[in-house]
């Protein structure tokens, strides 16, 4: 891979942000204009990350034994966010057929603005970072890149009744202002300096990322902007009042870190890259079918990139799951369980779809079968008695289970509503035999429950044959989706919220699916 080219002054890590950084502070040019001063330097500007070399030892074998593959990315609406329930984001959706085709679960880490990534991926917390930025060079003494998963090129942005900027130059007497520790920083003070333009860098509001400093453009109360053009060409789809000006370096690639000990993982990663995305010789880039959809999907499709922006189908903009969340909620918090846990099963089961009917004649929100629904066994349509009839089979396998701890809990619970008590019995009673622990989740029931679907093992049990890896894969997603919810909505209700009409969200409010 062909190496950057180093700034004298970049960061390990572009999330880390200091907390202390204040909106105003300014890089301010010399009188005459020939120099550029770096006025506005962060203490701990180019420190090294407080873990920068591996100290776990998790490569692709580790991973495939656990089942789960985590992604450390930052919450925005091109590497990861949550839509309409689901979770989206470019790098999320291409990591995830990764994981989808070795038989992993992805599992999503969120770093929080300001978080130093490369220890975080050092310290095991998660197996990839997708930053959805290129690598600097110097991070090579820390972590490993993989091939191209883009292509990014810095972009000059001003709001649309902002005087325009037709060139580099244009930029004299503007403030100028970039994400909080944006390696490209140093290439920006090379360039002005170079063509000797008298302007200013302006510090960034503590964690403030390129979209908000996008809409802080376009409202007035910042004057210019530098972004990746992908995120700036999106950003004025969704919200027209941006003005795109001149192009700054060259077109770079944005890849996936991971740790340096991960070497079949890196190869891996990038056999699958290699399959999907790559330079021809011409130098045109040559794209996969799935590829091309996801890549369409989040940075041209002018009608998916504004879907994915309105703020009602966003958790993180709403404090809105779904449609349902207020009945949730009630009949949740009447059995005693997180309303948020019960809206992420939900989805699993039909995507908030309370017409969903499964081959097996599972209806509703909480696909129930009319035979187990009780009274509501010719109401399951019907969204409020749907969710009554699931919340008691809910229930029931919740208070099974109470003498575990809680996440074991939950993970049986969980197991238990997709598989059923008979087989989920089964595979404890072969957990014993084989010499595992019956009640443990890791080590216990997600050995023994894909071993159901081999006949030396399920001749034996009561209940036979059973795709149990479908159980162990639909608890690994529900808990996934339930941390996502968990870090954006509160549990307890919010009195000034208000809920959507039916009308608004669609009659049955089809929500995009996480990747299929």
């Amino acid at each position: 891979m062909t190496m950057l080219r180093p700034g004298r002054h970049r960061r390990p890590c572009q999330g880390r942000i200091p907390r202390y950084a204040l909106l105003g502070v300014l890089l301010l040019l010399s009188a005459c204009g020939e120099k550029v001063t770096d006025a506005y330097r962060p203490a701990h500007w180019g420190d090294d990350p407080q873990r920068p070399h591996p100290v776990v030892e998790r490569d692709l074998g580790s991973i495939r034994a656990g089942g789960t593959l985590r992604m450390i990315a930052f919450y925005n609406s091109h590497s990861y966010f949550v839509h309409k329930g689901g979770q989206a984001g470019f790098d999320y959706e291409l990591l995830y057929r990764f994981a989808r085709e070795r038989g992993l679960t992805l599992e999503v880490v969120v770093a929080a603005p300001g978080s130093d990534v490369i220890s975080m991926l050092n310290t095991g917390q998660g197996d990839v970072v997708c930053t959805g930025g290129p690598p600097e060079a110097e991070w090579g003494r820390w972590v490993r890149w993989t091939r191209p998963t883009n292509f990014v090129r810095k972009v000059v942005v001003t709001g649309s009744e902002a005087r325009p900027i037709p060139s580099l130059a244009a930029l004299t007497g503007r403030q100028v202002m970039l994400p909080n520790g944006d390696p490209f920083r140093a290439e920006l003070l090379d360039v002005l300096q170079s063509a000797r333009i008298r302007t200013r860098l302006v510090g960034a509001p503590p964690l403030a990322g390129p979209e908000e400093l996008l809409g802080m453009v376009r409202e007035g109360s910042a004057d210019v902007v530098v972004v990746d053009d992908l995120m700036a060409l999106a950003a004025q789809v969704h919200a027209p009042g941006l003005q795109l000006g001149p192009q700054l370096g060259r077109r770079r690639p944005s890849a996936w870190l991971v740790r340096e000990n991960s070497s079949d993982l890196l190869a891996a990663l990038n056999q699958f890259l290699k399959a999907h995305f790559h330079l021809a010789a011409s130098g045109r880039a040559r794209r996969s079918r799935d590829y091309g959809i996801i890549h369409e999907r989040y940075f041209s499709n002018r009608i998916t990139i504004k879907e994915f922006r309105t703020a009602g189908d966003r958790p993180d903009k709403s404090g809105r799951i779904s449609l349902y969340d207020t009945e949730i909620r009630r009949q949740a918090g009447a059995a005693g369980l997180d309303w948020r846990l019960v809206s992420a099963l939900m989805f699993q089961e039909s995507r908030f779809d309370p017409l969903a009917v499964s081959q097996a004649d599972a209806r509703g929100l909480m696909q129930v079968l009319p035979r187990v629904a009780g009274a509501q066994a010719d109401s399951l349509f019907e969204p409020s008695a749907n969710i009554r009839a699931g919340m008691r089979l809910l229930k029931g396998a919740w208070r099974r289970y109470a003498y575990l701890d809680s996440l074991e809990r939950v993970r049986f619970t969980l197991a238990e509503y997709h598989a059923g008590f008979g087989h989920v019995n089964d595979a404890r009673r072969l957990a014993m035999d084989v010499g595992r622990d019956p009640n443990a989740w890791a080590g216990g029931l997600a050995e023994t429950l894909p071993r159901l679907m081999e006949p030396r093992w399920y001749k034996g049990t009561r209940h036979g044959f059973y795709g149990g890896q479908r159980t162990v894969t639909y608890v690994h997603e529900i808990l996934g989706r339930y941390r996502a919810y968990m870090r954006l909505v509160p549990r307890e209700e919010r009195l000034a919220a208000t809920l959507p009409t039916r009308s608004a969200w669609g009659i049955t409010q089809k929500a995009r699916p996480d990747p299929p």
